[in-house]
């Protein structure tokens, strides 16, 4: 891959911000003193650039590797810099490529620096440095051969492709296929391989059984009586939804995956007989992969979008009580789609975000552990688990939230005006930041009243009384946002990105 732009360009969203140039490169790299060279990725990220270009200089490296661009002429060396001139407009992760390679004096254990400088017309200047490495050893680099994100829906057959390299110059005596199936899907059992269920999936090892030589490659294959399927076979399940994927690590046998979450927990683990066979294939390597060298340099994942309802419905309240009472108010959502909310991908935040608008007349003096207060102090919005607040956010914990399960949480409310028909909500649209943070595939039944002193039916999901009084402009705008589909920043801003996480606690082999 010489060069290769995003699927979707930077648009709207960064229309009014100042034109911007970046490059960014793994911080780190090996590269083996006598063995096959490493394909080194630069990623460019423009915003209304002019003329943009960047530099690298390779100096510091010249004893012991070479950088050669594989541009086809986008890049030119002049002695040991390159400089390459890119596009002018905006994209985003434009990938220029480069081969680095050992020299004939390359040793283990010398070590350098490739010194990056991004520019344009009307842009700063930007720099960045990646650590070059001689180091001997194996280095197992799995390929993603995924070809982007998939479309599937419930009971769909998926075949999870599996390729990795052994790019170092040292055989890796003893690797494996890891694979992290998460919820969504049901995976076959091969036989030798080893399933480990956690909660929020299951983790299969698939050891290779052999050496690995440096310059050599398998792939995973399904050796199914008289015939061979590339991949790993696995079902959609009935309750899937959304977003998912499934990731592969090529690394030790038995070191399996890295990088636990609080929200995971071994449930068991077992090997597989008698199951589906499978067979590790010869993959010839024709030229370098890409490689780095931190805890994920040997992942890959498949993407699918899989077809299918998430509905959230709010649940509402009603009590009644005089002046001076303290009652208990019990609200929350419930489950009332085909698809499970799966809190996986959410990086270890709730699965679900909920809100209370508190109703006229009354004040909060019992806060569920699930819920917090906000308000707005200094410019900026606040939070914390407190009483006394008109807005609260409460969370659902709930790893997997499937369909028909409901989550509720208990206020305790003093009445200190009765007013009839005093009406609060409870949706899922920040009350302060406009934004409706968790978004299901139907937003009739998102908002959902609270009613205190009630003059008839009200309550529940998506249902009761009409509104008036000061709370009737806030839920219109409420109920506006949330039929609009709202906008996600604040749900963004709090989630932490996705990685390769595995379901491993910490005392967990």
């Amino acid at each position: 891959m010489a060069l290769a732009f995003a699927t979707a360009p930077i648009g709207a969203a960064h229309a009014e911000q100042a034109p911007r140039f970046t490059v960014s490169a793994t911080s780190e790299v090996a590269v083996g003193s006598d063995g096959v060279g490493k394909a080194l990725y630069y990623g460019a990220t423009a915003v209304d650039a002019k003329n943009p270009r960047f530099t690298i200089d390779a100096s510091p490296i010249a004893a012991f590797a070479t950088l050669t661009p594989t541009d086809d002429g986008m890049c030119m060396v002049t002695g040991s810099t390159t400089t390459c001139e890119l596009p002018s407009g905006s994209y985003a992760n434009l990938m220029v490529s480069f081969i680095l390679a050992p020299t004939d004096g390359a040793k283990a254990g010398m070590k350098g620096t490739l010194k990056l400088v991004a520019t344009a017309d009307n842009t700063g200047e930007a720099a960045s440095v990646t650590k070059v490495t001689v180091a001997d050893g194996f280095d197992l680099v799995a390929i993603d051969d995924s070809h982007g994100e998939q479309p599937a829906k419930p009971g769909d057959d998926v075949w999870i492709p599996a390729t990795y390299f052994n790019e170092g110059n040292r055989t890796a005596e003893d690797s494996a296929f890891t694979f992290w199936f998460d919820s969504a899907f049901a995976p076959d059992e091969y036989d030798g391989c080893t399933y480990t269920d956690w909660k929020s999936g299951v983790e299969v090892t698939c050891p290779l059984g052999e050496p690995l030589e440096p310059g050599h490659g398998v792939t995973f294959v399904t050796a199914d009586e008289g015939s061979q399927t590339p991949g790993f076979h696995a079902k959609v399940k009935g309750d899937a939804a959304r977003y998912h994927r499934v990731d592969f690590v090529a690394g030790p046998s038995g070191g399996g995956l890295d990088v636990a979450t609080s929200l995971r927990s071994k449930v068991s683990s077992k090997k597989a007989t008698g199951g589906r066979s499978f067979a590790a294939v010869a993959k010839p390597q024709t030229k370098a992969q890409s490689v780095e060298i931190n805890n994920q340099d040997n992942y890959a994942d498949t993407e699918f979008k899989i077809a299918n309802t998430v509905d959230i419905a709010s649940t509402g309240a009603t009590a009644t009580g005089g002046a001076g009472d303290v009652v208990k108010v019990k609200i929350g959502i419930k489950n009332v789609g085909k698809g499970t909310v799966d809190a996986y991908y959410t990086g270890g935040d709730p699965s679900w975000r909920y809100y209370l608008v508190v109703p006229d007349g009354a004040e909060v003096v019992a806060v569920p552990d699930e819920c917090d207060g906000l308000w707005q102090e200094s410019g900026g919005t606040k939070a914390g688990h407190v009483p006394g607040k008109r807005f609260y956010e409460c969370a659902n914990r709930d790893e997997q939230f499937s369909p028909g399960a409901s989550s509720t949480v208990e206020f305790g409310f003093k009445i200190t005006q009765v007013i009839a028909r005093a009406t609060g909500t409870v949706s899922f649209q920040h009350p302060l930041l406009h934004d409706v943070v968790s978004k299901d595939d139907n937003p009739a039944n998102d908002l959902a009243e609270v009613v205190l002193n009630p003059t008839g039916k009200s309550g529940g999901p998506g249902g009761g009384l009409p509104l008036t009084g000061p709370q009737a402009g806030l839920v219109a705008t409420v109920g506006a946002a949330l039929l609009a589909g709202g906008v996600i920043l604040y749900l963004l801003a709090r989630r932490r990105p996705v990685v390769l996480v595995a379901p491993r606690d910490d005392g967990a082999e």
